[in-house]
């Protein structure tokens, strides 16, 4: 009876102690700057918040290089004061656009004002507006993401802001790590897709701003996806190939995921073979840190979670449909699983 007691004592006061271990875990996790309330929309993160004297919608996009707002027939923006000339990109969109560089305004989060250094104007939102496939008021870009860390919760409809180099590894299953090249983040990882004849190592550009799930921009993987004999007359009339693939990334595994190959690169693509859009980490609560070089992801609660099984064209093209051998194109699943 001693005995059996005493096992009793040993395993309650375990238990209490992981008990405490959790609750100090929880406890530990950092107070954010500010918390504010965020929506879905055509499979974007979206806040709504004052900038200068306004109210606006502005989408969070780890794509555009700057913070900018979008002229239109509900906001001309006349009263804000311009002072000078500038560009930005829009990689999803193989375009470079011309605009109106600002003078800080403030941007309110809650109790928190941000004040990027460099807002910029885009005149007269089309064609950008028609082909992002929405009716926002601007985009939060890549000098919003290098200034803070950002926690999207869309099971609690929640946005979280941090202080640069708050590292929150720790209450997250899953750590991708980001390559940073300047201030646009990339996402490395090596399989065999099912058009390609051997493993090779893809860097995308993390893009919340493009809706989809991937996009490849690579002349090799173009060629065997369409065929040889098919690739002249696809780009001659801009023709890319949709189809589905099995692929892991870190402790993720997609399965028979939409990805589109597209026909021609774009200009500011440069040294990288595509971009992962927003349907991947808008599947998951996650953490986006630039900072810490990490995309962080809640996946442990998501073992099992259908996806949007949509396919998104980036830039207008026409496209064609092709199954390979290696998948069945009829189911759309994500499954999170530990490392191998």
């Amino acid at each position: 009876m001693t005995n059996k007691n005493s096992w009793i004592n040993i395993v309650s006061a375990l238990t209490i102690c992981v008990l405490i271990a959790q609750v100090s875990v929880a406890e530990e996790k950092p107070m954010p700057l500010a918390e504010i309330p965020i929506e879905k929309v055509n499979n974007r993160t979206v806040v709504h918040i004052p900038v200068a004297n306004y109210w606006l919608h502005m989408v969070l996009d780890t794509g555009a290089s700057s913070t900018a707002l979008f002229q239109s027939s509900d906001y001309e923006f006349a009263d804000l004061e311009k002072t000078g000339r500038a560009r930005i990109l829009f990689p999803a969109l193989d375009e470079e656009v011309e605009g109106t560089r600002l003078a800080p305004v403030a941007i309110k989060f809650g109790p928190h004002t941000y004040q990027p250094d460099s807002l910029l104007l885009i005149h007269k939102r089309p064609p950008i507006g028609d082909r992002l496939n929405f009716k926002f008021d601007g985009v939060l870009g890549q000098d919003f993401f290098m200034q803070y860390v950002v926690e999207i919760d869309h099971i609690g409809h929640v946005l979280r802001l941090y202080t640069k180099g708050t590292d929150l590894r720790k209450h997250f299953f899953t750590r991708i790590g980001l390559h940073m090249k300047g201030s646009s983040p990339h996402i490395k990882f090596e399989n065999t897709m099912p058009w390609e004849r051997w493993k090779s190592t893809k860097e995308l550009l993390l893009d919340t701003g493009f809706a989809g799930l991937m996009v490849l921009w690579n002349e090799r993987q173009f060629k065997l996806a369409a065929g040889s004999s098919n690739v002249e007359a696809y780009r001659e009339e801009n023709k890319g190939v949709f189809s589905r693939a099995s692929f892991r990334i870190a402790r993720l595994k997609f399965r028979h995921a939409p990805i589109f190959l597209g026909p021609k690169v774009p200009k500011q693509v440069k040294e990288r073979d595509g971009l992962i859009g927003a349907h991947v980490v808008n599947q998951f609560h996650h953490v986006i840190d630039f900072g810490n070089r990490q995309l962080l992801l809640d996946s442990s609660r998501i073992w099992f979670n259908q996806i949007d099984g949509r396919f998104y064209v980036p830039n207008n093209e026409s496209h064609v449909y092709k199954t390979f051998n290696k998948i069945d194109a009829t189911a759309k699943f994500v499954i999170g699983t530990p490392e191998d």
